[in-house]
């Protein structure tokens, strides 16, 4: 919340909702949106190249009524995950596109030029592929998703 905030405050003490700005905000949000997709595209690739076949057992968290469980590999699970990451990133971008030209709204692409960078870098993923962290306590899989609210 302090980054929405923050973001706002000085969008607005800075004058970017001007038209005149529009042309900049919006190349500043296509290449944090492609410097995403490509973060998520290399993370698939190692995923792939390191093929962890270890068993992973969990119960579905989708299947509200009845325990459904789930037999994988590492490998597949980090993969589903980043696939769902990349959907959201590309659902995401359809939509503050749409905004934008349809209303005309500024202040979405800016802060879904900083907000996605921030989630990337606090996704499990990232933290386990990238930095190195080992997947222990909580970078431990399954992850489970956190409460928005």
């Amino acid at each position: 919340l302090a980054v929405i905030f923050g973001t706002m405050h000085l969008v607005k003490k800075v004058g970017l909702e001007d038209p005149e700005y529009a042309l900049v905000i919006r190349g500043f949000y296509a290449v944090t949106t492609m410097v995403i997709l490509g973060l998520t595209q290399y993370l698939k690739n190692q995923i792939q190249k390191q093929n962890d076949t270890t068993a992973l057992e969990y119960d579905d968290p989708s299947s509200s009524s009845q325990q459904t469980r789930i037999v994988t590999t590492v490998s597949k699970y980090d993969l589903g995950e980043i696939a769902k990451l990349q959907k959201s990133t590309l659902f995401t971008a359809a939509i503050v596109v749409f905004m934008h030209f349809k209303f005309g709204y500024i202040q979405p692409l800016i802060l879904q030029s900083l907000l996605p960078m921030l989630n990337l870098y606090k996704n499990p993923l990232f933290q386990i592929h990238i930095l190195g962290k080992p997947a222990i306590d909580s970078l431990k899989r399954p992850w489970i998703p956190e409460n928005p609210f």
